[in-house]
């Protein structure tokens, strides 16, 4: 199933940013992107693949999720890195990445060296669908972790698609309600892609924080990334699909840099 855009009425994009320290003390944030029933669960961050999602932390606050691709690139959402409060990309170095977080745990830590991002990214439109289906980051990491990556989907894009929508997918991402522990929406709807723009459309429950998290689908007890989680689209009748980058736009050149493997 693909979407036109001439469907979208208007547009919210979930952004990294007001989570608390402390999940106990976290304001009451509006559900964007959950609706209905929330049918997130907790995952066991001891177990791969959920060792290798983590956070995604600025020392200027606010947090996204990220996801270990190899032993020292981090896949996430282009917004993440950037800081909306003084129009300027986030400081490589004064990025974390923290693998299997779960309330203060972890299974690694390392700080950011480089970034690699869409050149035609604008993040000053980070609302607009254009700029959505741009919104991927590699940040490459100033050590190698002692993770098992995930690996990134291998198929065309018409590949996934040969099953007729809905397809079922597990969202994954550290939602600024739930801060310190990796929720994953398993089995949510995959529902198409967007017609004009490439850009994924799911029915996941997802919500502020979860930016960059991974939308992973399995092939028999094997995951692999389609989609990078993005924001939120509010159609005409006022109900929202989720958005994510497909990983298959992603530039192969970016996945080559960073340290040998």
């Amino acid at each position: 199933m693909r979407f036109q855009s001439a469907l979208l009425a208007g547009l919210a994009i979930i952004l990294a940013g007001s989570a608390a320290a402390q999940t106990s003390t976290l304001p009451q944030l509006p559900k964007i992107g959950i609706e209905g029933e929330d049918n997130r669960i907790r995952t066991d961050p001891k177990e791969w693949p959920w060792s290798s999602i983590g956070r995604v932390n600025r020392e200027i606050g606010g947090h996204c999720t990220g996801t270990l691709i190899a032993p020292d690139l981090v896949l996430t959402a282009a917004h993440c890195l950037y800081n909306k409060d003084d129009g300027r990309w986030t400081i490589p170095m004064e990025v974390h990445f923290v693998a299997g977080y779960d309330r203060g745990s972890f299974s690694a830590h390392a700080r950011g060296k480089a970034f690699y991002r869409d050149p035609d990214y604008n993040p000053k439109r980070a609302t607009r669908v254009a700029e959505m289906s741009r919104d991927w980051a590699i940040i490459e990491l100033d050590q190698k972790l002692k993770l098992k990556p995930v690996p990134l989907s291998a198929r065309a894009a018409q590949a996934l698609f040969d099953r007729k929508p809905p397809i079922p997918v597990d969202a994954l991402g550290y939602n600024g309600d739930w801060a310190e522990i990796l929720m994953r929406h398993k089995g949510c709807d995959l529902q198409g892609q967007l017609a004009e723009r490439p850009l994924l459309l799911h029915r996941c429950d997802t919500t502020f924080g979860a930016s960059g998290g991974p939308l992973l689908s399995w092939q028999g007890d094997k995951p692999e990334i389609v989609g990078i989680l993005s924001g939120v689209l509010t159609l005409k009748d006022k109900s929202e699909l989720g958005a994510a980058v497909p990983v298959w736009t992603v530039r192969p050149e970016a996945l080559k840099l960073g340290s040998p493997r």
